[in-house]
């Protein structure tokens, strides 16, 4: 009998950042109070819906682009929210060697994500907080995956905007490459007003809207988002080898459909896929040292 998914008991006075996204992907598991709050942020910016549509997709190129061009079967996700499982199903799980791990401290995701598992051999899923990495590295099914050595791809999809010190941000992703096996990838994404001309009426609006979305984020239970530049998330990424475009927005990287309507700054968000190199650089051991304070257990 297959199970029944029960959602947890949760405060219901904040909308959560995983329903967030998922009313505005029409995934179908909103509340009313993420559905007034996507309302009211459409309103704000009425292209919104369209930056996470854009996102989305990037990830589920990225995704591919592992699987046929690289050969990795096995995934870790941290902090991803209601899992799109569309890619995961037709690229990764039709192998025998495919596996897919979710990580998440949102206690509705989990539930979610418990469902999942019960019901694929090849998903698992871990409770733990990507700012305090050993809540994930350091589970049995992530020191299982790890373990052989072979390559793995780390997915970090609306993560690391969560957070506005970019050193320490730096730091927290050390812990997680230091693990990676070489071969590895990491997909990123980032949101950003990167591109965008202030000297033009109309770009300068889009800047106070994004900033504005980014604002309403922050309620007592989850964090704003916050914007960097291509640069600064070259920063956090320093230490690994950027892939051809290197770092662009969502809808440009590897997409040849992309609409010719709008410009490519106008996903107003960042896109990212870097492979962990077969020897390490000095920084990258620098940063793992310093960030071994964080991946404690």
């Amino acid at each position: 009998m297959a199970h029944q998914w029960e959602p947890p008991e949760l405060c219901t006075c904040c909308a959560s950042p995983a329903r967030i996204k998922d009313c505005f992907l029409n995934g179908g598991q909103a509340w009313e109070i993420e559905k007034s709050w996507c309302a009211n942020a459409a309103r704000i910016m009425p292209s919104l819906p369209r930056v996470y549509s854009e996102e989305r997709e990037f990830v589920r190129r990225a995704i591919r682009f592992a699987v046929q061009e690289r050969d990795i079967h096995r995934f870790l996700t941290i902090g991803g929210g209601l899992p799109d499982t569309e890619p995961m199903d037709d690229y990764v799980l039709p192998f025998t060697s495919g596996q897919v791990v979710y990580a998440d401290k949102d206690r509705y995701v989990l539930a979610y994500l418990d469902l999942l598992a019960s019901e694929h051999d090849q998903i698992d899923c871990v409770r733990g907080d990507f700012h305090v990495p050993g809540t994930i590295l350091f589970t049995d099914v992530i020191e299982d995956l790890l373990s052989d050595g072979t390559p793995i791809c780390l997915v970090l999809n609306g993560v690391l905007d969560a957070t506005d010190d970019t050193e320490a941000l730096a730091a927290t992703l050390g812990c997680y490459t230091e693990r990676l096996p070489p071969g590895s990838l990491m997909i990123a994404t980032h949101a950003t007003v990167d591109g965008l001309d202030t000297d033009n009426t109309a770009d300068l609006a889009l800047v106070g809207q994004m900033r504005q979305v980014c604002q309403l984020f922050r309620t007592p239970h989850w964090p704003q988002r916050h914007l960097r530049t291509a640069e600064e998330l070259g920063h956090l990424l320093r230490g690994l080898d950027l892939l051809e475009p290197g770092i662009t927005f969502t809808a440009n990287w590897a997409n040849p459909r992309r609409a010719g309507d709008r410009r490519p700054a106008e996903s107003l968000c960042l896109a990212a896929v870097a492979a962990v190199p077969s020897l390490r650089t000095a920084y990258a051991s620098v940063a793992g040292v310093r960030a071994s304070g964080r991946c404690a257990r």
